[in-house]
């Protein structure tokens, strides 16, 4: 368990003014993979669904996963919050067979713990036991916002809720982002949120490693 899960895992209930939702996602450039790559990656590689971090990260992640013969797929959207992008996942699975490998990066653009946790049981009972499903937890302190401070309380809470869920779903596993991150925020993001290059191939390793298993050494 991480050290920020640890600390709340009491407390995940009452986190007004935290992450504010991002309303105006709808207004944001959608990054989704042509209907083949769904397709070949269902079977030979990963579906993975997230907000502008995926989008930014997902072609590198591609690149890195290329040479051994994985597909990716991707549906991202700057400002999504995970409800909107799970029914984006569950439309998908009602036009197709569900994968073998599911990312679901999701989380920073919630307010409410309880909101993700059920968002995730939602993943987890539209999916069979056949299909392992990696959630990426998140990092969030904006440090060139005022009152950013309530993010961490926020990103806390919201990993708690990943976590217990991941304890109660033998095919759901945490991609842990957060301890990373934690190491030395400045050196992996540029704003508390978004990835820097060292950000960016530190994230996308720790994917590949969950899904593919340890073959390569982690890069920070």
């Amino acid at each position: 368990m991480t050290a920020s899960a640890t600390a709340v895992l009491a407390a995940t209930t009452s986190l007004s003014g935290a992450l504010p939702t991002h309303a105006a996602w709808r207004d944001n450039a959608r990054t989704l993979s042509a209907e083949r790559t769904w397709q070949t990656a269902r079977t030979q590689g990963i579906w993975m669904f997230g907000d502008s971090i995926t989008a930014a990260d997902s072609p590198d992640l591609a690149g890195l996963l290329r040479p051994s013969g994985h597909v990716l797929a991707v549906d991202a959207t700057p400002g999504i919050p995970t409800e909107p992008a799970v029914n984006q996942l569950l439309e998908r699975l009602r036009h197709s067979g569900p994968p073998r490998r599911l990312v679901m990066a999701l989380g920073t653009n919630d307010s409410d713990p309880r909101v993700v946790a059920r968002q995730i049981d939602r993943v987890l009972n539209a999916v069979p036991a056949t299909t392992t499903v990696y959630w990426v937890n998140i990092w969030k302190h904006r440090w060139l916002n005022r009152g950013a401070e309530s993010d961490r309380t926020a990103t806390a809470a919201i990993n708690a809720a990943i976590e217990r869920a991941d304890r109660g779903h033998p095919n759901l596993q945490t991609v842990d982002w957060w301890t990373t991150v934690e190491t030395d925020p400045h050196h992996y993001l540029r704003d508390g949120v978004h990835t820097l290059p060292a950000g960016r191939a530190a994230r996308n390793h720790l994917i590949e490693r969950a899904v593919y298993g340890p073959g390569r050494p982690a890069r920070h």
